[in-house]
């Protein structure tokens, strides 16, 4: 997959949130005159994650956030420091959904209340060892 595109009132918000979970550097954002859309890549192994930040209140991207509020279902991230990022995630203000549990492939996982993490459900899984 090249990247996920997800729609964000503020992009240097999102932007942190998205370092924090992939562990690397969001590009600055670049406007894109055609969709009137700034947009921030982060990636995240052989995916990327696009942020999308309307430019007016015409765009593809504002009507997309009006109607939906924004984002896409739930994206999954694997971690090898699963217990230490739970820890920094909280402590940086974002709510789980409840506690960590395992998950269909046997291994823990926990998700991220959507309206904390810019209408994504995020789930958090450890890496298998």
């Amino acid at each position: 997959m090249a990247h996920i595109a997800i729609a964000v009132e503020d992009i240097n918000k999102a932007k942190d949130f998205f370092e924090l979970i992939s562990g690397n550097q969001a590009s600055d954002p670049h406007f894109v005159e055609s969709q009137k859309v700034n947009t921030s890549f982060v990636s995240l192994g052989e995916t990327n994650f696009e942020l999308l930040e309307p430019v007016g209140d015409d765009t593809p991207i504002s009507n997309f956030l009006s109607n939906r509020g924004g984002g896409i279902h739930h994206i999954c991230v694997e971690t090898e420091n699963f217990d230490e990022l739970v820890t920094t995630i909280r402590s940086s203000g974002v709510r789980t959904l409840g506690e960590p549990f395992i998950g269909a492939k046997g291994r823990r996982v926990i998700f991220f209340h959507p309206k904390d993490t810019y209408n994504v459900l995020v789930e958090l899984e450890e890496r298998e060892e």
